[in-house]
């Protein structure tokens, strides 16, 4: 199962042989689930959905935030 967004910076990333690609919802505790067992990323993330690439025994998080904000100078 392959998860990759429109956006997404890794669809320009060069992924080794065999990586898997998929996508999970954090919770409100900052938590994700990969193969029954609980992660923690981040509670800052949470409801968000981010990116697991999965190669051999790693699991990378990747994690793309747009972000605008605006101040006023005077």
């Amino acid at each position: 199962m392959i998860n990759i967004s429109a956006n997404s910076p890794a669809e320009n990333m060069a992924l080794p042989e065999g990586a898997n690609i998929y996508s999970r919802k954090v919770a409100r505790s900052g938590h994700i689930s990969y193969e029954g067992r609980p992660y923690f990323i981040s509670k800052a993330l949470a409801g968000r959905y981010i990116r697991l690439i999965v190669v051999d025994d790693r699991l990378i998080v990747d994690a793309a935030i747009p972000l605008h904000k605006e101040y006023p100078l005077a």
